[in-house]
């Protein structure tokens, strides 16, 4: 399946993308509905996190109807993100690389998002979702001061580096075939998706910060484990498995 026009729906403004598609997912719209919007007032990120939403950035959120065991439901972040990236390099000839679970880096800055959210069971014998929201938050051209203060010194804009920014009009559709490639490829060949993800990582080999909850861990990336969780290296060489929290480098531009 491709983008289709008659599946894409585009706002000015709203408060989140993902929730619209949400609410159209549980109404019956078809897979590969696409909402996109300028701007969000009230834009979603991971942990029930505020996601920066201003003018200049590309805000899509994509509905997945997905044939997935549940098991592999959590690796559609992955699918998602190696989709991006590879997309991104070859649209834009930028080494965009992934922070995991869910973050596209630039230069160790941020340069977009990744909010993965998935509908109820639908029914016992499959075992299935019903349905995938994948929602994606891309910096274009958006200026550093129309980021929270604290914001300003770990995000970067495609705009700042590329040698010439893509239309949104373009570019979307670019993407949305790619996540709907990534999602099938998912369910047949994973091991291959999982092996691409890792030649994006940001993470491997550089110094980390584990934070989860109250705890703090000094750690090395290792990197990724079939089961799309993150295999870290404390500094008294045990291997731990990470399936949420914040990695973050120690070296990250704050």
């Amino acid at each position: 399946m491709m983008f289709r026009e008659e599946l894409y729906y585009h706002f000015s403004s709203i408060a989140s993308t993902n929730t619209v598609a949400v609410n159209m997912a549980e109404q019956g719209a078809e897979h590969g509905t696409v909402i996109h919007a300028d701007s969000q007032t009230s834009g979603k990120g991971r942990g029930g996190r505020r996601f920066e939403s201003p003018a200049g950035g590309l805000y899509f959120s994509l509905i997945l109807r997905p044939e997935l065991e549940l098991k592999d439901l959590p690796l559609i972040t992955l699918a998602a993100g190696t989709s991006l990236c590879s997309t991104l390099r070859e649209k834009v000839s930028v080494p965009v690389m992934m922070k995991w679970p869910n973050d596209l880096y630039l230069h160790d800055r941020k340069l977009a998002g990744i909010l993965t959210e998935s509908g109820p069971v639908r029914c016992a014998s499959n075992g299935r979702a019903d349905f995938v929201v994948i929602g994606v938050g891309i910096n274009m051209t958006t200026a550093p001061e129309q980021f929270p203060t604290e914001l300003r010194q770990t995000c970067i804009a495609l705009a700042n580096v590329a040698e010439s920014c893509p239309r949104e009009e373009i570019l979307l559709p670019q993407l949305v075939n790619a996540l709907l490639r990534a999602c099938q490829q998912l369910g047949q060949d994973k091991k291959a998706l999982l092996a691409e993800w890792r030649t994006f990582d940001y993470l491997q080999g550089r110094s980390l910060r584990y934070l989860c909850h109250e705890t703090e861990l000094q750690a090395t990336g290792i990197g990724l484990a079939e089961d799309g969780q993150y295999i870290i290296l404390d500094s008294q060489g045990i291997k731990h498995r990470v399936t949420a929290g914040d990695l973050n480098p120690v070296k990250m531009i704050s």
